[in-house]
C-alpha cells in the first residue's frame, strides 16, 4: 500500500482540478480546492521519493494534475474577464513551446515528458500564488511575471530536450545538462 500513496495524492489533485473546472468564479470553495491542489503538488514527489515509489504513472499524474489545475484557473480568469487578450496570446504561445518540448522528447526518447527543473518549480509557485497576488496588484502585472517565467522555462526545456543524452525526469537547470 505504501508504494501507492504518492499516486493516490497525485490522483486527488487531478480530481480536484476537474472539480475546479465546474466552478464559475474565484470563490471560497474554489480557493479551498485550489489550495488543496497546490498542497498535493508539493507533497506527492517527496512522498514518492521517501517511499521509493517514483514511477512513470506518478510523473504522468503529476503533469496531468498541473496542466488541469492551470487550465481550470485560466478558464475562470477568462470567464471573469480578468485576463487581457495579449496575456492569452502569451499563455498560448508558451503552451505551444511546452508542447513542442514534449514532442521533442517523444521523438528523441520515445515518450512524452517535460523535465522538472528549479525554474519549473518557480513557475508553478508563481501560478499558484496568482489568486492571492491579484488581491494586491493588478492581475495583468502578476500574469506578466508568470508569462515571463513560463517563456524562459519553455526555452530552458527546449534546450534540455535537445542537448540531453537521455530522458531526464529532473535536471536542476539547462546549465546542468550532461554534467
Amino acid at each position: 500500500m505504501k508504494k501507492h500513496i504518492a499516486n493516490i495524492v497525485s490522483l486527488s489533485r487531478v480530481i480536484g482540478a476537474v472539480a475546479l473546472f465546474c466552478m464559475k468564479t474565484i470563490s471560497t470553495p474554489f480557493l479551498v480546492v485550489y489550495i488543496l491542489c497546490g498542497f498535493t503538488d508539493l507533497i506527492d514527489g517527496p512522498i514518492a521519493r521517501k517511499t521509493n515509489s517514483s514511477s512513470e504513472l506518478g510523473a504522468t499524474l503529476d503533469t496531468v494534475g498541473d496542466v488541469l489545475t492551470y487550465l481550470a484557473l485560466t478558464k475562470i480568469l477568462v470567464k471573469q474577464k480578468l485576463v487581457p487578450w495579449w496575456i492569452l496570446v502569451w499563455i498560448l504561445s508558451a503552451g505551444v513551446l511546452f508542447g513542442i518540448c514534449a514532442f521533442i522528447s517523444k521523438h528523441r526518447f520515445g515518450r512524452l515528458y517535460l523535465p522538472h527543473t528549479w525554474l519549473g518549480k518557480i513557475f508553478g509557485g508563481s501560478v499558484f500564488v496568482l489568486p492571492v497576488m491579484m488581491q494586491f496588484m493588478p492581475g495583468y502585472a502578476w500574469m506578466s511575471v508568470i508569462c515571463s517565467i513560463a517563456t524562459i522555462h519553455a526555452f530552458e526545456l527546449f534546450y534540455v530536450q535537445l542537448k540531453s543524452k537521455e530522458a531526464l525526469p529532473f535536471v536542476a537547470s539547462a546549465l546542468h545538462v550532461n554534467k
